[in-house]
């Protein structure tokens, strides 16, 4: 007897833009256990412009190859693996824990995206998760040539789904 695979299946999904400002933007889970565990480590950059991100428990920090300007963010929640998309500049494959499962777009200095938003996992725990980026190399030629980036000129795509 043959068993059907299931297909992945959308869940829920947030969209915003994020103010980028020295060059990254953060996911965080609304646990911030940084905050209260010194154990757990505490949100950093990528190291070097070419690393996407970094990961820690209840933190995403996404590096851009620009500075002080918006980018659009999408965040994504799956049953399932998605199918891998085309046409990306860049993408990144992680492991993602997060303590209560709901998740914000936050800037390093000015707060989060929205005050109300967030994408909302099924359950707090463990996930796989992938990112995606564009824009990226157009977003340091703008800087470069004239020293300003054009709103939206990156653009960002983050899934999560359940082991």
């Amino acid at each position: 007897m043959m068993v059907a695979m299931d297909k992945p299946e959308l869940l829920a999904a947030y969209e915003d833009e994020i103010d980028v400002e020295y060059s990254q933007w953060l996911v965080k889970d609304e646990g911030m256990a940084w905050l209260t565990n010194s154990a757990v480590p505490a949100p950093e950059p990528p190291l070097a412009a070419e690393e996407l991100l970094r990961v820690g428990v209840d933190w995403i920090c996404v590096g851009s190859n620009a500075q002080n300007h918006v980018a659009r963010a999408r965040l994504e929640s799956w049953r399932g693996e998605p199918a891998r998309q085309d046409g990306w500049e860049l993408t990144e494959d992680f492991d993602f824990t997060a303590t209560s499962g709901k998740l914000l777009l936050d800037t390093l200095t000015t707060g989060p995206a929205s005050v109300t938003e967030r994408l909302t996992l099924p359950s707090p725990g463990r996930y796989q998760a992938r990112a995606y980026s564009w824009g990226r190399t157009e977003a340091r030629r703008a800087l470069a040539e004239t020293f300003e980036v054009p709103d939206g000129t990156e653009t960002y795509l983050i899934q999560f789904w359940g082991e």
